[in-house]
Protein backbone atom coordinates (compact mmCIF):
# COMPACT_ATOMS: atom_id res chain seq x y z
CA UNK A 1 0.00 0.00 0.00
CA UNK A 2 1.62 3.26 -0.72
CA UNK A 3 -0.04 6.44 0.91
CA UNK A 4 1.25 10.12 -0.35
CA UNK A 5 0.19 13.46 1.74
CA UNK A 6 -0.21 16.71 -0.58
CA UNK A 7 -0.96 19.95 0.79
CA UNK A 8 -2.61 22.54 -1.14
CA UNK A 9 -3.28 26.31 -0.21
CA UNK A 10 -6.07 28.34 -1.94
CA UNK A 11 -5.61 32.13 -2.78
CA UNK A 12 -7.29 34.76 -2.80
CA UNK A 13 -7.43 36.44 -6.37
CA UNK A 14 -10.07 39.01 -5.77
CA UNK A 15 -7.63 41.43 -5.01
CA UNK A 16 -9.09 42.10 -1.25
CA UNK A 17 -5.61 42.29 0.70
CA UNK A 18 -7.52 41.84 3.94
CA UNK A 19 -9.11 38.71 3.34
CA UNK A 20 -6.70 35.99 4.76
CA UNK A 21 -6.43 33.08 2.74
CA UNK A 22 -7.60 29.36 4.02
CA UNK A 23 -5.47 27.04 5.92
CA UNK A 24 -3.41 23.99 4.57
CA UNK A 25 -5.75 21.53 3.71
CA UNK A 26 -3.91 17.54 3.64
CA UNK A 27 -5.12 15.84 0.87
CA UNK A 28 -4.68 12.04 1.69
CA UNK A 29 -4.06 9.52 -2.25
CA UNK A 30 -4.42 5.64 -1.18
CA UNK A 31 -3.03 3.62 -3.75
CA UNK A 32 -4.49 0.06 -2.87
CA UNK A 33 -5.77 -1.86 -5.37
CA UNK A 34 -9.25 -2.97 -5.21
CA UNK A 35 -9.98 -6.71 -4.94
CA UNK A 36 -12.69 -7.96 -7.40
CA UNK A 37 -16.18 -8.45 -6.38
CA UNK A 38 -17.44 -12.26 -6.12
CA UNK A 39 -20.87 -13.02 -6.56
CA UNK A 40 -23.41 -16.11 -6.47
CA UNK A 41 -26.23 -16.93 -8.34
CA UNK A 42 -29.77 -19.19 -7.76
CA UNK A 43 -31.92 -20.03 -9.88
CA UNK A 44 -35.45 -20.81 -8.78
CA UNK A 45 -37.68 -22.42 -11.31
CA UNK A 46 -41.66 -22.77 -10.30
CA UNK A 47 -44.04 -25.05 -12.38
CA UNK A 48 -47.17 -22.80 -12.70
CA UNK A 49 -49.32 -26.02 -12.83
CA UNK A 50 -48.38 -27.12 -9.33
CA UNK A 51 -47.55 -24.08 -7.44
CA UNK A 52 -48.34 -19.84 -8.05
CA UNK A 53 -45.64 -17.85 -9.38
CA UNK A 54 -43.59 -16.10 -6.33
CA UNK A 55 -45.59 -13.68 -4.40
CA UNK A 56 -44.28 -10.62 -2.63
CA UNK A 57 -43.77 -12.20 1.19
CA UNK A 58 -41.71 -14.84 -0.89
CA UNK A 59 -39.74 -12.02 -3.38
CA UNK A 60 -39.32 -9.87 0.68
CA UNK A 61 -37.66 -13.02 2.01
CA UNK A 62 -34.82 -13.51 -0.58
CA UNK A 63 -34.77 -10.23 -0.72
CA UNK A 64 -33.90 -10.00 3.17
CA UNK A 65 -31.32 -12.38 2.70
CA UNK A 66 -29.03 -10.59 0.76
CA UNK A 67 -30.65 -11.82 -2.87
CA UNK A 68 -31.51 -9.50 -5.42
CA UNK A 69 -34.09 -10.58 -8.49
CA UNK A 70 -32.76 -9.77 -11.61
CA UNK A 71 -34.19 -11.05 -14.33
CA UNK A 72 -38.00 -13.49 -15.14
CA UNK A 73 -38.40 -15.99 -17.77
CA UNK A 74 -41.51 -17.28 -18.61
CA UNK A 75 -41.27 -20.47 -20.94
CA UNK A 76 -42.58 -23.65 -22.49
CA UNK A 77 -45.66 -21.17 -23.16
CA UNK A 78 -45.70 -19.87 -19.42
CA UNK A 79 -45.53 -23.46 -18.04
CA UNK A 80 -42.81 -22.51 -16.10
CA UNK A 81 -41.00 -19.17 -14.56
CA UNK A 82 -37.80 -19.02 -13.57
CA UNK A 83 -36.52 -16.36 -11.25
CA UNK A 84 -32.58 -15.36 -11.42
CA UNK A 85 -31.07 -14.10 -8.21
CA UNK A 86 -27.44 -12.87 -7.58
CA UNK A 87 -25.92 -11.40 -4.31
CA UNK A 88 -22.29 -10.84 -3.29
CA UNK A 89 -20.67 -13.43 -2.02
CA UNK A 90 -19.38 -13.31 1.68
CA UNK A 91 -16.18 -14.54 2.28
Amino acid sequence: MTISLGFHRWRMTSGQNDVQSSPFVPIVYDNTPALPLRWEYHTLRVDTREAAPLEDAELNELGNKGWLLVGVLHADEGRFVYYYFVRQKSE
